[in-house]
């Protein structure tokens, strides 16, 4: 039994490029606000209790894994441009990338706003 196998059009690897690049642009401003964040962190770190630190430990942890999970979708996506006959592989494996980043960013947004009701 042969695979099903699909190849998409020039145009369609084209808008696939943009995407890639946008992915990759959205990475990189994610990182650097997560860099941004936990450097400004540092000087209020003496004052946490240590369930606030546990907290904003995690959601800076699940923030760069959100991170690295978008860059590594926007490279299964690329791949699509630059093979053939296995785009429908790569546009699966590169969707599960960006699920496993939406679901850590939920995860680095949660873990940053409960110690608000933690402390209240």
């Amino acid at each position: 039994m042969s695979k099903s196998q699909l190849e998409f059009t020039p145009k369609q690897d084209v808008e696939f490029r943009q995407f890639v690049a946008k992915q990759r642009i959205a990475a990189m401003a994610i990182a650097a606000l997560v860099v941004f964040k936990g450097v400004s962190s540092l000087p209020a770190l003496a004052s946490l209790n240590w369930q606030e630190v546990m907290f904003g430990v995690a959601s800076f942890i699940a923030a760069g894994y959100s991170c690295y999970a978008l860059y590594l979708s926007s490279s299964r996506l690329y791949k699509i441009t630059q093979t053939s006959g296995q785009d429908i592989h790569h546009l699966f494996s590169g969707l599960r990338s960006l699920e496993n980043c939406l679901a850590a960013l939920a995860l680095a947004i949660l873990f940053s706003i409960i110690p608000a009701y933690i402390a209240a």
